[in-house]
């Protein structure tokens, strides 16, 4: 870095590799550095950042991927929550795909690992449910134990069991809804059959929709869903 002392013409001059600006009434050179475009592509320091770079933008694609096999069933009302909490969650299961080197690795080898997969069961979609949920899954059954942490007099809740099909390679996918079951948080049956899914086209990942339900003396009413919760459950590659 030096100063400018003097110069020609009414505007500042221009050199190539430096750049010139004003402080404390003095002109300062200096020469250009930090991140630039160019320095990216060819500069060494940054094939790490390149990596990185890399590999959130196919795991923002694979967040997408899924919200939108989702997109049924998702909160309509905390859209971004629901983005980033994902996309923070499954970036984190990188670490566990072994058939890739660091800068390929994706969310698609991760889950085909018993850890990746095991991180990610019990994962709520929605960063704002209210239920707390207990389960566990045995031969395509459901045992389930579920409580709303905002209202421990709830009394009733609306479960339904849902499966998405999805081709994590042609981005192909369909979801796959089972019935409303509308029970008691404290009377949960014992099971719960997931839907079946005849000829599955990709990987299936198993979820249970959860809901809370105002009961009238007629019928059953869903509250706003964004306490609802999207809890995955299981998954088969």
């Amino acid at each position: 870095m030096a100063k400018i002392i003097s110069y020609k013409g009414k505007r500042l001059p221009i050199i190539e590799g430096f750049v010139i600006y004003p402080l404390n009434n003095a002109l300062i050179i200096r020469a250009k550095s930090g991140f630039t475009a160019e320095g990216l592509q060819n500069n060494p320091k940054y094939d790490l950042c390149k990596k990185n770079a890399s590999e959130f933008g196919a795991v923002s694609r694979m967040g997408k991927l899924i919200r939108l096999g989702l997109r049924e069933v998702l909160p309509k009302q905390n859209k971004l929550a629901v983005v980033n909490a994902f996309t923070k969650k499954i970036h984190s299961l990188l670490v566990y795909d072994r058939l890739h080197e660091k800068g390929k690795r994706t969310v698609a080898g991760a889950l085909t690992t018993k850890e990746g997969k095991k991180a990610l069961i019990g994962y709520d979609f929605n960063p704002d449910s209210s239920f707390v949920v207990s389960f566990a899954m045995d031969d395509k059954q459901l045992i389930l134990q579920v409580k709303h942490a905002a209202d421990a007099t709830l009394k009733r809740i609306g479960i339904r069991l849902l499966v998405l099909d999805l081709n994590l390679e042609t981005n192909e996918g369909a979801l796959h809804l089972g019935q409303w079951h509308f029970e008691r948080p404290k009377t949960l049956a014992l099971c719960y059959d997931m839907p079946e899914v005849p000829k599955p086209i990709g990987s299936l990942f198993y979820l249970l929709e959860v809901q809370a339900i105002k009961e009238t003396t007629s019928s059953f009413i869903f509250e706003e869903d964004v306490n609802k919760g999207i809890v995955f459950l299981d998954l088969v590659v």
